[in-house]
């Protein structure tokens, strides 16, 4: 069984939903209300054991975009004497789409990253630094969203005592 990554909870049965931009497994409670992209039965009652859960095409867990990418991208194309709309077009992309990414107003797809990086002769992604085990809770495994609010209203509440 696997745990929700907002709550916690074990659960059979996980949801690929979008949350601020972020791609993440949670329970069908946490997936109310939210944008459902896939769903990842890993074996409950009635389940077929040969459906595994395959990780999506979008998300490389290995790798993730670097913060500066969009200075990283305007200075690299503007080195190379590409004006945006011709970078568009190289890479079939909108040039307003191409816009939202420079100005870090949206984060690029994996393909799009990987087309920018090939026509620009870039690097816009990264290794993770390996996350912290162990959640505030007492419980193992990685920590949860729900782990990371409770440690800021703690420290919240903490400040106010003072």
């Amino acid at each position: 069984m696997e745990e929700c990554e907002i709550c916690g909870k074990p659960t059979s049965i996980l949801y690929t939903v979008a949350l601020e931009g972020a791609h993440v497994m949670v329970c069908e409670k946490c997936s109310q209300g939210k944008a459902v992209i896939d769903k990842i039965d890993l074996g409950g009652k009635g389940a077929d054991r040969k459906e595994q859960y395959k990780p999506s095409r979008e998300l490389p867990q290995e790798e993730e975009i670097v913060d500066n990418y969009g200075t990283l991208i305007r200075k690299s194309r503007e080195a190379m004497g590409l004006p945006l709309k011709v970078l568009a077009e190289r890479i079939a992309e909108k040039e307003s789409t191409m816009l939202r990414v420079e100005e870090q107003k949206t984060l690029p797809s994996t393909m799009l990253t990987k087309k920018i990086e090939k026509e620009l002769g870039i690097k816009l992604t990264t290794r993770p630094e390996p996350r912290a085990s162990g959640g505030s809770f007492g419980k193992t495994g990685p920590i949860t969203l729900g782990d990371a609010a409770f440690k800021k209203a703690k420290a919240a509440h903490e400040e106010s005592e003072e």
